[in-house]
């Protein structure tokens, strides 16, 4: 039975490294999760940008962007989930959010996520 979970997660100073993202958020084995919110601030004082990508070993699917490339201006926020996206586990494989910017230290993210809603 699916508990519906909300879960933040909160990463400061996102990696700039595409091949090495940070890790955002992992969808738990055998579950189905959605992300409701992503906040995305720049702390700096020099214009940025930002990509959010989900990453899955899903047989049949692709790893998409969510956002490439986006500018983000300094010292501002943006929301990039205003609609919801489904994120999967199939008992062996899933999805991870992860996300780079084109400077270290520059991007914190807030992710909202409704965990578990499998029925």
């Amino acid at each position: 039975m699916a508990t519906n979970t909300f879960k933040r997660v909160t990463k400061a100073n996102i990696s700039s490294a595409s091949g090495s993202p940070t890790t955002l958020y992992t969808v738990p084995s055998g579950k189905t999760s959605i992300i409701i919110g992503c906040l995305i601030t720049n702390k700096t004082t020099s214009p940025a940008t930002i990509n959010v990508q989900i990453d899955t070993s899903i047989t049949a699917q692709d790893d998409v962007f969510i956002t490439s490339g986006l500018n983000v201006p300094p010292n501002s926020g943006i929301e990039i989930a205003m609609g919801k996206v489904v994120l999967t586990h199939d008992s062996s494989n899933g999805d991870i959010v992860k996300a780079y910017g084109s400077a270290s230290a520059t991007f914190d993210i807030t992710l909202s996520v409704l965990e578990d809603v499998n029925t």
